[in-house]
């Protein structure tokens, strides 16, 4: 093999079929997801932001809120591969469940190590974060799966299945039927929830989500809320299932697009009816979140999958496939020079004190209207990852667990 392997990647690269035909789509939908990342998170100003590239405040959602959701679930089609793959190799159960554990504190030790970055002090480091999500999801999510890799697949995906519902369904009951000291039973604000007062209790103020500002009271990625996310990687080692299942069809491969846009939709459509009821909302994982985020990860993998792999689309992939090829290190490499260049400041002719990212919004904005040019520094910082990926997938250097 003439790639150079170094330990960092959340997903594995080698998907095979039955038919042992690389599935490019997954790549490619990785790649978009990292690169959609890097864009939202390194605005010019963020007082000047398009709705698309926000989170919603608290309820409802955006393009942006699917991101994320839809990362976990191709983590989850990686590992069905991947574990297949371990397996067929010889791999044992127990240096399987070692990887897993591996792989899952060296994401959370990387995602440590990436908050130092926010605020390079200590005292004041943020426990929870993005990694640290998908370390946690993969620990849980692969030492199931491979607790139930030797059922019959019927009985597999009906487990998986009744445990994606229990999920949602069980963290719900905790949310709103759980009494939370001082502020009762069933409050869904960012106060009142019992998911931010255990991580209050568990991590302090100190060491939550930063971008709250002074006294910050919940973190996006806490711990409670770990626990429906992880149903978005279980929907992904589904989808995984159902794409590799062998069948004698001819057409077996179309049919599997359509059962995955059936649902994809079904389960929107359900997020839709249930959002009276269940608020779909990204910050607490709601289950409604959950089945709108999950359907819009089938129907974007239906699409993707029938375009790319089954009708043979290559014409504009090479960016998303370079971006896609060492994920965790755009991630990675997004985070640490973000802040870094906002380290350095200096005063311009007024006296005012001015940082690199601040110029370049600035110039922009001399003749662009302010969210243009603040789309204009994200778009630029993106393409400045992109280059260094590039650098990486030209060599065949590819950063991976």
């Amino acid at each position: 093999m003439s790639t150079t392997q170094v330990a960092a990647q959340s997903s594995a690269s080698e998907h095979t079929q039955p038919s042992s035909r690389r599935l490019i789509s997954l790549d490619v939908f990785r790649g978009l997801l990292v690169a959609g990342m890097v864009l939202v998170t390194n605005a010019g100003s963020w007082s000047y932001v398009y709705w698309p590239l926000k989170h919603a405040d608290w309820n409802g959602l955006t393009p942006t809120d699917m991101i994320f959701p839809s990362f976990l679930f191709l983590v989850g089609i990686s590992m069905t591969f991947s574990f297949i793959k371990r397996r067929n190799q010889g791999e044992t159960p127990a240096k399987t469940c070692i990887h897993i554990v591996q792989r899952s504190v060296l994401l959370i030790f990387i995602g440590l190590f990436l908050n130092c970055f926010d605020l390079f002090q200590l005292p004041d480091l943020r426990i929870p974060g993005v990694l640290q999500r998908i370390g946690l999801c993969y620990l849980l999510g692969g030492l199931l799966y491979l607790f139930i890799s030797g059922c019959r697949p019927v009985r597999r995906m009906g487990m998986l299945i009744t445990v994606v519902v229990l999920l949602p369904a069980v963290y719900w009951m905790l949310q709103t039927l759980m009494p939370v000291p001082g502020y009762g039973a069933g409050r869904l604000d960012p106060v009142g929830t019992l998911s931010a007062y255990l991580d209050r209790a568990v991590f302090t103020t100190k060491h939550l989500w930063h971008w709250g500002g002074p006294g910050q009271v919940w973190d996006p990625e806490g711990l409670l809320t770990t626990l429906p996310a992880m149903a978005n990687l279980l929907l992904g080692i589904l989808a995984g299932e159902w794409l590799r299942s062998p069948s004698l069809k001819a057409n077996s491969a179309s049919r599997k697009v359509v059962g995955m846009v059936v649902l994809g939709v079904a389960l929107m459509l359900i997020a839709i009816a249930l959002n009276p009821l269940i608020p779909i909302n990204k910050k607490i994982w709601t289950p409604s979140f959950v089945l709108f985020s999950g359907g819009f990860s089938f129907l974007a993998l239906a699409l993707l999958h029938w375009l790319i792999d089954l009708k043979g689309w290559r014409k504009g992939l090479a960016p998303s496939l370079i971006f896609g090829s060492n994920a965790i290190l755009g991630f990675a490499l997004a985070n640490i020079l973000n802040p870094m260049i906002g380290l350095v400041k200096f005063h311009d002719s007024t006296g005012s004190l001015m940082t690199i990212p601040g110029v370049i919004f600035q110039a922009f904005a001399t003749f662009l209207d302010p969210w243009s040019a603040s789309l204009v520094y994200a778009l630029l910082f993106t393409l400045l990852i992109g280059v260094i990926l590039w650098a990486f997938y030209h060599k065949r250097i590819f950063i991976k667990l």
